[in-house]
């Protein structure tokens, strides 16, 4: 892995592990071009890391409210609790089917009608009408399970979970946050099981590589946040599904 080879990954890390079109799936074809049979581990880690801390920064308010008033904030941590619970389920029933369905182009394919399909359907939906205070245990449990299907390669996580939200009538910018407040523990979980298949892999590339990629990762990650919450509170969150059933249909007729 070079340096271009880097930072062009690191930029498609942090701009899709975000917006709405599939952070895996776009991982998967990009290694394919570069002809990487698979991602460097600690690369790998690395990139997680900086969307982690792109996220954390990007929603500093909302989480250090959460520390300083815990007990206004109790049922928000319990929902988030819960939201994450069927990702983790999902992930250790079927981790050898989820890791088998990464070397598919077909699975690609399919994950990305999917989002595609997920995002239109957010077209029809008029602006909900519960906040951030008003989620409940069945709002909550629906969005982890959708979190949970984002598991399979390119299903948009953000996609996924904020198109649950909507559909469960909550207000467009309580849903953008409700999604990232529970990728938190995801990108976190995903990043710890990272390091446990690390096994001493030395870095891919040398130092520099995997510095430039960390920072390509944070500062677009940073930025497709911004995006992002602009487009749903704007009402255009399906503007997205277009390029995925494009993204769809090209892999779809190369396979």
């Amino acid at each position: 892995m070079d340096i271009i080879q880097a930072i062009i990954l690191g930029i498609v890390q942090g701009l899709t592990e975000f917006l709405p079109v599939s952070s895996s799936g776009h991982l998967v074809l990009f290694q394919k071009m570069f002809k990487l049979e698979e991602a460097p581990i600690f690369f790998d880690t690395l990139l997680h890391f900086a969307t982690l801390l792109a996220v954390v920064f990007y929603l500093r308010k909302e989480i250090l409210d959460i520390f300083f008033n815990l007990k206004k904030n109790i049922n928000l941590i319990w929902l988030l609790f819960l939201g994450t619970l069927p990702a983790v389920i999902f992930g250790l029933l079927f981790k050898d089917f989820i890791e088998a369905s990464f070397s598919s182009l077909a699975w690609l394919s399919a994950g990305f009608f999917t989002t595609a399909l997920l995002l239109f359907a957010t077209k029809f939906l008029k602006e909900g009408l519960k906040d951030m205070q008003k989620i409940n245990w069945k709002d909550s449990l629906l969005i982890g399970i959708f979190q949970a299907i984002s598991i399979l390669p390119s299903i948009s996580r953000s996609g996924a979970t904020i198109s649950s939200a909507l559909y469960r009538n909550i207000k467009r910018d309580d849903a953008f946050k409700f999604s990232f407040l529970l990728s938190i523990p995801a990108i976190f979980g995903a990043m710890v099981l990272q390091i446990l298949d690390f096994n001493g892999n030395k870095l891919n590339g040398g130092l520099l590589p995997n510095i430039l990629g960390f920072f390509a990762a944070a500062i677009f990650g940073f930025l497709s946040l911004k995006i992002l919450e602009k487009m749903i509170t704007r009402g255009k969150f399906h503007y997205f599904a277009f390029y995925c059933f494009v993204l769809g249909l090209l892999i779809l007729i190369f396979i």
